[in-house]
């Protein structure tokens, strides 16, 4: 196998790491395969689960798994004896993004590195949200309001077979407790029939943009937004090759994800029982763990269907057990930043991360002023009805997300000061000029161009 990696990383040009990480996405397939023929019991299913999950770990990160190992032993404890204590969330949560970020600390380089830290920054979300269930149930039974969504104590071999699901153990996705014990107790196997097939489907668009990644960064590269020559391009150009280069660089983690939840379907996880109206419903019952929405993602005219397209399970898992939990600040905007916060510093210490979700923040706070303004008048709505004006809105919306797209995304792969504020003064500072006027004056501006009925714009709000 190590040679394979080392002749498949000659041959592509990646690194081994992540030729390393690709197989290990691809080996879940066989592995789920095998697992839908197994016929027997739970605790056989968890002890297979969880042998291949760590086998996977060690493949990548050989003597680093005693890290994720650590972290289900200390995880184990505390559920043991702080289950029914107010201190359990808040000890786990300091225990687990503690430890995290010293791993940062000391392995952290100026480029974005494959190492243990990527996989446990995913096990690190899921314990932290394992210890929050069972808190939130412990109140429900205190309350007398236990239901099937409740949460208890996991055992040792649960939690381990749930920490290093071997579909989703590397790159993600998140799910629940709840979700795990269901499948692997069976409850999902007459709805996954057609698993198969939809794991086909995934796959191939994985592939896919796999393939589209590796073509079209040799097109707009890392290095060319560095280089002489990019400074040379013309202002209008320098945005279109920000939007490409952006562009292809989302559909790396595009195709991981889709390769990813492929195998994660075929093992049978991701059949969503909710019923219409309630959180996890979606029409498409096999889409429970689904971390890219392509559809949406692919026809963005705002930033806010990048928000709901993007790393889904992630943004879920934060809307949960960070953004509502911040409701006692009694301020939507003041909970925003705070969730973004939290998501900056998950990343780790590189001043990219928490400029790009400084800029997702600006970005959605503008789209959430100035859309309903827009909405709201009768007149513009009806000229922009017209097919010509309605081609050229088009064009605009695309320009608009696409491009921006790739400058919000230039720090967050940069990572280091100098590599970003380079960029960034190749193009004039441009994305945060329109950020930052967007926030303070185009709403006034368009209330005043565009008048309109008070009570019905403060109701869109």
């Amino acid at each position: 196998m190590l040679n394979l990696v080392e002749a498949l990383a000659n041959v592509s040009g990646a690194s081994q790491p992540a030729i390393r990480l690709i197989l290990s996405v691809l080996l879940a397939y066989p592995l789920g395969a095998l697992y839908r023929k197994l016929n027997v019991s739970i605790i056989v299913k968890n002890l297979y689960i969880a042998s291949t999950g760590i086998a996977l770990v060690i493949f990548n990160y050989g003597f680093d798994v005693y890290h994720s190992a650590l972290a289900v032993f200390v995880t184990y404890l505390l559920n043991a004896f702080l289950a029914t204590s107010s201190l359990l969330v808040p000890i786990s949560f300091c225990f687990h993004m503690g430890y995290l970020l010293i791993g940062y600390y000391f392995t952290t380089s100026e480029t974005y590195d494959i190492k243990w830290t990527m996989p446990h920054c995913v096990l690190v979300l899921r314990l932290i949200g394992l210890a929050f269930d069972i808190s939130d149930s412990y109140q429900k039974e205190l309350q007398g309001k236990r239901d099937d969504k409740c949460v208890g104590k996991p055992s040792p071999l649960e939690l381990i077979a749930f920490t290093y699901f071997p579909a989703s153990v590397l790159v993600g996705p998140q799910f629940s407790m709840i979700r795990y014990r269901r499948f692997v107790s069976g409850q999902y196997e007459q709805h996954t029939v057609e698993a198969p097939m939809y794991s086909i489907k995934k796959f191939l668009q994985g592939a896919f943009y796999l393939i589209v990644n590796q073509v079209g960064s040799q097109f707009v590269s890392d290095s060319y937004l560095l280089s002489s020559d990019f400074e040379q391009e013309s202002f209008f150009m320098k945005h279109i090759y920000m939007g490409l280069w952006g562009r292809f660089s989302l559909y790396k983690y595009i195709s991981i994800w889709l390769l990813a939840e492929g195998a994660t379907v075929l093992f049978g996880l991701t059949y969503i029982d909710a019923k219409p109206g309630e959180r996890e419903y979606d029409s498409d019952e096999l889409s429970g763990c689904t971390n890219i929405k392509v559809g949406i993602f692919e026809n963005t005219s705002k930033f806010g269907h990048y928000v709901e397209s993007f790393n889904v399970q992630t943004n879920h898992w934060v809307a949960i057990y960070v953004y509502k939990r911040l409701k006692f600040l009694n301020n939507r905007v003041l909970s925003h930043f705070g969730a973004l916060l939290f998501l900056a510093v998950w990343h780790g210490f590189h001043s990219g991360y928490y400029v790009t979700f400084l800029m997702e923040f600006l970005v959605i706070r503008m789209e959430k002023e100035i859309e309903p303004v827009l909405l709201k008048n009768e007149r513009l709505q009806t000229f922009l009805q017209h097919t010509m004006i309605k081609l050229a809105v088009f064009l605009l919306l695309k320009f608009y997300t696409i491009v921006f797209a790739g400058w919000c995304l230039i720090p967050f792969v940069f990572l280091s000061f100098s590599k970003w504020w380079h960029i960034y003064c190749a193009v004039r500072f441009s994305g945060i000029l329109l950020f930052l006027l967007g926030n303070i004056f185009i709403k006034p501006l368009l209330l005043v161009i565009l008048p309109q009925n008070k009570q019905e714009l403060k109701k869109s709000d």
